[in-house]
């Protein structure tokens, strides 16, 4: 069995969608668990660990798909990240011995999968921190200080789990806001409700232009998600090279 996690349902939307397909098609059920963990260090990593729990014998692996915001000026929205490294913010370095590395079987199928797929694939270390990095200068900030290319809020507790509980792990995510963008500080709340997106829009509409962008960066960045997860899943013998 293979857990594929998210913080998020709409990082995982297309892949449940395209399995259903392929169960439809076929009569055979890949043996795929999605599981949202939600969004946060500590949330995400105790769902896992839960989860890891519950599900001791079986498992293939777990992998986290997903965006990130990037760091590294050279990434661009859409951009495929396979991060050789998870580092904690103002926790464990990118140094020796103190980042969680991932899987190496996991991390060469991936590769693979990107190669199927004839994608680029940015390696380097993604930062977990424990709020949304809205500001460029913040991004800069964390880049020189961690030498990470990326951050999320999810890596480096959910790997942390997988290791407590000796499951292979690896964290595969997709650039959505880039490291000369910036966030607007109201984001995270609307996130939570779709009731605040319809009054946010309706009482200030000067922000439907960068909702506007967010939501085409967003929607890029599921059809990226889902390509390579099929393309991860074929490799894995999770699901079968003609399905899809």
């Amino acid at each position: 069995m293979l857990i594929v996690a998210s913080s998020m349902e709409q990082e995982l939307i297309g892949l449940r969608r395209e399995l259903l397909d392929i169960e439809d098609a076929t009569g055979v059920r890949p043996e795929v668990e999605f599981r949202v963990l939600g969004v946060g260090p500590d949330r995400a990593g105790a769902a896992l660990a839960q989860l890891l729990t519950e599900r001791r014998t079986n498992l293939q692996g777990v992998l986290l798909v997903g965006v990130a915001g990037g760091i590294d000026p050279s990434l661009e929205t859409g951009d495929l990240l396979l991060a050789d490294r998870y580092a904690l913010q103002n926790g464990a370095t990118m140094g020796a011995g103190r980042a969680i590395t991932p899987d190496d079987g996991m991390f060469k199928l991936a590769e693979q999968a990107a190669l199927d797929l004839s994608v680029p694939l940015f390696n380097g270390g993604a930062l977990t921190v424990d709020h949304l990095v809205a500001e460029i200068r913040e991004r800069e900030d964390l880049r020189q200080q961690y030498q990470a290319t990326s951050v999320n809020m999810e890596d480096y507790r959910a790997a942390e789990a997988a290791q407590n509980a000796g499951v292979p792990f690896l964290s595969v995510r997709v650039v959505l806001d880039t490291a000369n963008q910036r966030l607007p500080g109201y984001l995270p709340g609307l996130a939570k409700s779709p009731y605040k997106v319809v009054t946010n829009v309706l009482l200030m509409p000067w922000r439907i232009p960068t909702m506007l962008r967010l939501k085409k960066q967003l929607q890029l960045c599921q059809a990226v998600l889902t390509n390579f997860g099929l393309s991860y899943m074929r490799a894995t013998g999770v699901i079968g090279n003609g399905s899809g």
